[in-house]
């Protein structure tokens, strides 16, 4: 990228924005260096035993490669040269793993996995995994999957049972999944073109999250008590999938039943995920209705609203945005302290993201359910009955699911009664 010129013309803006929500499988720029929208999922690990999450990040890369992707991996990641090979070439057991990492600890405190069905790491990949397992307490440990977008709407079920098996594996102390410029395979920073792009995008699609190496800096490092600017300080404002760990809980300070009731709407989803180390704790993953780039066009979304409400005194209102300081004379646009600010707090009511997009709107109450079909989730607390059993009037809490039984009546349906 020239820094005297810009990266995307004002044209080439425009036809992205109006393309790309209609098919994400897009890429565009220069050969091997295409970017491209993505969803993501990423776990950030506290660090205990290494060789444990090493083993636990195998166990999902092997599913992931063998159960979930449908297109090859092309490339895999060689941690002791630091160099890509051919996938079909460079093919390593745990064993190997694990006595490559403890090699490469003689020397730095990270070992690196990764595999991408790109034909280049700086290439937006439709399938791609990148893991970091840190012997230092400074750093988070992560695992990222890049998904693909058509696969998964083919395929939701399949891919959130995934998704829970990994955090139930993992316990990560934090967790995100949504859209962004896709970067896997860019370990330790991201190019100065994705970061414009990201920027760039930003002002269109309220949707597109930024997840980054650089954010990993852990609770426990002395930078983060001070600036407060990587996610050890705090939450990311949330785009669709977001997890509270006992951790962030309890800086929260509310009750699964409290979360439950601030964030009260039936496309919202709340998964309890048992705690693997301690049967007292537990972590909520929350699902924010269906995945979405919400062009700024269709107003501010309602669920997104919400779940920045929820988070904000826990938010990480200083997060730094990129891995790369701006050239002085370079005219791309690029995150900086301003502005990153303003896009982590871009739900507030008084938000000023962006200055001349937004679009100003009242979240609005979401449209209440009072009938629903046997074997799904209550939606809201309260008595409930039906018309296919006798005394059938009893209370359910939010959550619980409704009991199907056979009936004359064929689907059994339960209605609302009210709350006393």
């Amino acid at each position: 990228m020239s820094t005297s010129q810009l990266y995307l013309s004002k044209q080439e803006i425009e036809e992205l924005v109006r393309d790309i929500p209609q098919d994400t499988s897009i890429l565009y720029g220069e050969e091997n260096q295409e970017f491209g929208v993505c969803p993501y999922v990423t776990f950030y690990i506290c660090n205990k035993d290494c060789v444990e999450i090493l083993n636990k990040v195998v166990a999902i890369y092997i599913e992931f490669e063998n159960s979930i992707i449908d297109k090859p991996f092309q490339l895999r990641f060689r941690s002791d040269t630091e160099l890509w090979k051919k996938a079909d070439k460079w093919i390593r057991s745990r064993n190997e793993m694990l006595t490559e990492m403890t090699t490469i600890y003689k020397k730095h405190f990270i070992y690196y996995i990764g595999a991408t069905s790109a034909e280049s790491p700086n290439q937006s990949a439709r399938w791609a995994l990148g893991a970091k397992i840190r012997d230092s307490n400074e750093r988070y440990s992560s695992l990222k999957l890049t998904f693909g977008d058509k696969w998964y709407r083919s395929n939701p079920v399949r891919w959130h049972h995934f998704v829970k098996q990994c955090l139930e594996k993992l316990n990560p102390i934090q967790a995100y999944s949504g859209y962004e410029i896709g970067n896997t395979g860019q370990f330790a920073f991201v190019s100065p073109e994705f970061e414009t792009v990201e920027r760039t995008f930003t002002d269109y699609f309220y949707g597109l999250d930024i997840d980054h190496p650089g954010m990993e800096f852990s609770h426990e490092n002395m930078f983060v008590s001070e600036d407060r600017d990587a996610l050890g300080g705090g939450i990311r404002t949330p785009t669709w999938c977001f997890l509270l760990s006992p951790y962030w809980l309890e800086k929260l300070g509310l009750s699964e039943e409290q979360i439950r009731e601030k964030l009260n709407d039936p496309r919202i989803e709340i998964t309890k995920i048992e705690d693997s180390e301690n049967p007292n704790l537990y972590s909520l993953w929350i699902r924010l209705g269906e995945l979405s780039l919400y062009p700024v066009e269709e107003d501010v979304p309602d669920l997104l609203v919400m779940a920045n409400e929820l988070i904000k005194p826990i938010r990480c209102d200083n997060l730094k945005l990129t891995t790369l300081d701006a050239w002085s004379d370079d005219p791309n646009p690029r995150f900086d302290a301003v502005s990153a600010k303003q896009w982590i707090a871009r739900f507030d009511k008084d938000s000023t993201w962006p200055e001349l997009k937004r679009v100003e709107v009242e979240a609005q109450e979401p449209e209440r359910i009072d009938i629903v079909l046997a074997g799904e989730p209550c939606p809201h607390a309260g008595y409930w009955y039906t018309f296919a059993k006798e005394n059938s009037r009893q209370y359910f809490k939010q959550g619980d699911i409704f009991p199907d039984f056979e009936s004359d009546w064929g689907d059994v349906y339960w209605q609302f009664d009210g709350e006393e």
